[in-house]
């Protein structure tokens, strides 16, 4: 598995990205810290998400300084394996559940990803030039994927959930778009003012 953004590691956890990031605070995982685009991002790997994804488990087995060692033994006995047992000290823990559950919401991020061209300035779903976080948008505001199928017919529901599930790995920066659509903002409009107008 190839490592992943905090956004994207919280996307796989199942974490809404505040809480991922005060979780990935409290414990021992030390993210790899890379530069990318001119500024510096966290990376996270397989070990490091395994140890999260146990995490809620762990505290409620082992102290902060045994974490820490189990912590450090995955970071050394996963570099490129997929072992079921990690050993460290006197202790043992089994890892294939949570490796199991990781691997399937990376499949997830990756089949929803797939929907979206993200090459240019804004990401489109890809075969439109409708942005994907302007979906999201609508989709946050409480719109149902049958009001933006009305105002978006060429879409499909699975190209918004990808588009849904994009904007939550991949938060927009800057300006965020309309909670609504232009068509059910005109739907939506009271117009009564302008009788008045003849």
């Amino acid at each position: 598995m190839e490592t992943l953004t905090t956004a994207q590691a919280a996307f796989v956890l199942g974490e809404p990205l505040d809480n991922f990031k005060k979780v990935v605070e409290r414990s021992p995982v030390k993210p790899d810290m890379v530069k990318r685009g001119g500024r510096r991002i966290r990376q996270f790997g397989t070990a490091d998400l395994v140890f999260l994804h146990a995490y809620d488990e762990l505290k409620q087995a082992f102290t902060p300084k045994i974490q820490s060692e189990l912590y450090h033994a995955l970071k050394s006995t996963m570099n490129g394996r997929h072992e079921k047992l990690v050993t460290f000290g006197n202790h043992r823990y089994d890892i294939s559940g949570h490796v199991r559950d990781i691997e399937k919401k990376v499949k997830e991020l990756d089949r929803l990803n797939a929907q979206i061209d993200a090459s240019g300035k804004d990401p489109l779903i890809r075969g439109t030039k409708i942005e994907a976080h302007r979906i999201a948008a609508l989709l946050d505001a409480g719109a149902s994927i049958r009001q933006i199928l009305q105002d978006y017919p060429k879409l499909t529901e699975s190209q918004i959930t990808a588009a849904k599930f994009f904007a939550e790995a991949h938060p927009k920066a800057g300006r965020p778009y309309p909670k609504q659509t232009a068509k059910a903002a005109m739907r939506n409009a009271d117009l009564s003012a302008l009788d008045d107008l003849d």
